[in-house]
């Protein structure tokens, strides 16, 4: 499974940026649960830790469905979150 350049925690960052909330369902398998009340919107995906790196087929389906249910186009998510990615490799290239 391909990974991409973006951890966990930066998409959890954006989804939140864009009126998502996040819980943790504790059934088996767990799961993280974003819901955006307002749309109707629901992304559930593995609890990985914030540092993973996302697999690229739970940024498809957050940005896919961020898309269908009118709340960002595809090209302003993949801004919001390059946006992070360029502060989080600024950050770690400073002494």
């Amino acid at each position: 499974m391909k990974r991409t350049d973006i951890t966990y925690g930066q998409l959890d960052k954006v989804l939140r940026s864009l009126g998502f909330s996040c819980r943790l369902v504790e059934k088996d398998p767990p799961a993280r649960r974003y819901e955006h009340k307002e749309s109707g919107a629901l992304i559930t995906m593995p609890p990985f830790p914030d540092t993973d790196f996302v697999l690229e087929h739970h940024l498809v389906a957050a940005r896919t469905t961020a898309d269908l249910f009118g709340i960002v186009e595809p090209k302003d998510f993949d801004a919001k979150l390059q946006k992070g990615n360029r502060r989080s490799h600024s950050t770690k290239d400073k002494p």
